[in-house]
Formats: C-alpha cells, sequence, structure tokens
C-alpha cells in the first residue's frame, strides 16, 4: 500500500479508533471490555444507518412477491426487466442498495480493528508501539494523561481479565488443539443465527440462481469464518461478536419503523379474530 493512502487510512480509521480504546481502556483497566464499550458507541453512533437497513430490508422482502412475478413476465429480456424492477423500486419509495449501507460501514471499521491491534499489539510479526511511540504519533494531545502513568519503553496491556484463555487480545485465539478457539467459534455461530434471523419468515419460493445461491450462503459464510480467519486477532473477533450480538437484538418497538407506521396493526388481527370466534360460536349455538 503507497505511503500516502497508508497515512490517509490510518489519520481516518486506525488512529482515532486506536484512541477510542486507549480512553476506554483507561478507565476500565481491561482491553477487551474496552473493545465492547467501542464496538457498542460505534453502534450508536450509527444506529441511524442501521435503522435504514432494516427498513430496506423489510421493503425488499414485502417486494419479493412482485419481484417474482416480474421475473416470470420479463426474465429473457433483460433490459426490459431491469427496466421494469427499476421502475417498481421508484413506485415503492425503494432504496435497492439500502440494505448494503451497514456493510459500508461494518468492514472498513473491522479492517480498522485489525490494523490498530497490528499497530498496539504487534501483530503479525509487526513491531508493537511503546507508549513513547504512541504519544509522538498516535494519540490526541487531549488524550496523552491516559498514559501518562506507564513508563515509555512499555507496551499497552492487551489483556482481557474475563477471557482467562487469551493472553494478549492481539494474539488468535487457538485454545483447542492450538487449531481454534472458543472466540471464532462463538462468532461463527452467532454469524448463522443472525443471518437466519435476518432471513424473511415466509421465504417466496423462486427458481431464480442469484436468490438460492444468497440463501445457501447463509450456512456457507460461518464455515469460511472459521476456516479462513480463526488466525485473526482475539480483539477483532470481541469487536465482531459484539457487533453481531447488538445487530441481533434489532430495533425496538419504539424505534421500529413499521410498528409506528402501523402501531394497531397486532390488534386489530386479534380484534379480527376475536370477531370471528365470536360470530363462529354464535353459528354453532344458533345464535344471531
Amino acid at each position: 500500500m503507497p505511503p500516502i493512502v497508508t497515512e490517509i487510512w490510518n489519520a481516518l480509521l486506525v488512529h482515532p479508533l486506536v484512541n477510542l480504546l486507549v480512553l476506554a481502556d483507561y478507565f476500565v483497566h481491561d482491553f477487551g471490555l474496552a473493545v465492547v464499550i467501542v464496538t457498542v458507541a460505534i453502534r450508536l453512533a450509527l444506529f441511524p444507518v442501521f435503522r435504514a437497513q432494516v427498513r430496506s430490508s423489510r421493503a425488499m422482502q414485502e417486494l419479493a412477491p412482485a419481484m417474482n412475478d416480474i421475473k416470470k413476465k420479463h426474465g429473457n429480456d433483460r433490459a426490459k426487466l431491469q427496466q421494469e424492477q427499476m421502475k417498481l423500486y421508484k413506485e415503492r419509495g425503494i432504496n435497492p442498495i439500502g440494505g448494503c449501507l451497514p456493510m459500508v460501514v461494518f468492514f472498513p471499521v473491522l479492517f480498522a480493528m485489525y490494523a490498530a491491534f497490528q499497530q498496539v499489539g504487534g501483530l503479525s510479526g509487526a513491531h508493537a508501539l511503546t507508549v513513547e511511540q504512541l504519544r509522538d504519533s498516535v494519540l490526541w494531545p487531549f488524550l496523552q494523561f491516559t498514559v501518562a502513568d506507564l513508563p515509555p519503553d512499555r507496551t499497552i496491556d492487551l489483556t482481557a481479565h474475563w477471557l482467562p484463555w487469551v493472553s494478549n487480545l492481539a494474539q488468535p485465539d487457538l485454545a483447542f488443539f492450538g487449531l481454534i478457539g472458543p472466540l471464532p467459534i462463538i462468532s461463527s455461530l452467532l454469524q448463522l443465527v443472525a443471518s437466519i434471523q435476518a432471513l424473511p419468515r415466509n421465504p417466496v419460493q423462486t427458481d431464480d440462481p442469484t436468490q438460492r445461491t444468497m440463501q445457501s450462503m447463509t450456512y456457507y459464510l460461518p464455515l469460511i469464518t472459521i476456516v479462513f480467519f480463526r488466525t485473526l486477532a482475539s480483539g477483532v473477533f470481541i469487536y465482531y461478536i459484539t457487533t453481531t450480538i447488538r445487530h441481533g437484538m434489532g430495533p425496538a418497538p419504539a424505534m421500529d419503523p413499521a410498528a409506528r407506521e402501523h402501531p394497531d396493526a397486532g390488534r386489530q388481527d386479534d380484534a379480527g379474530a376475536g370477531a370471528g370466534g365470536d360470530r363462529r360460536g354464535r353459528a354453532r349455538h344458533g345464535g344471531t
């Protein structure tokens, strides 16, 4: 990577992330908890983006039957198919790339978290930054107090005291026979649960190979996470687990756009069911 790109990358994402982690660690004295706190703070700051994803995902799910009809009608005419799809999006007021916005944010922060551990913890053979180097080139002037009591030649303590099998969060979690550890496994399981939760409750049957591939990836991606990313820094997995758990919780009812737009939908359904039951009961007893 060219030096100018590295400098911009560090200035925009990596070094601000290091500053936040060091600040949180100063108060909680546990770098694992610091990662959790910073992750939650990032999620809260980006709540509007993730709320837009929820709206877009639900709208796309509701649009699936109409999209299938268009594909059946214009499947052999690619230009016409795209034209009708864009027309449908415009009529329904849907941005087809709205669901991708969180990923545009999530992955840069994930890579920045990896780079932060690489610099602070000496990941992948890199030299770990000392306190003096952090003061000189990374920490903002108003956060110098966070390392004021540490010796200049010392490095940041990257211990998570609540993860006794991990001695340094810059190192991979390979607790089981030196092959894999609990953190990568938990990450994969949470990814699977979150992916299943994101699927529509009543999926529309489709012959579209693209849709079938996307559905299959729901189950393949967690396996890919275990196989290819198990040697990432343990701290990166803490970030990923925290993000996935927070994402899996979903918006609270008061924040749920669908709940606000149709607050009486559930009550109307219940009332309708009750009315239907009363009518059936009267019919059986000869009532009116």
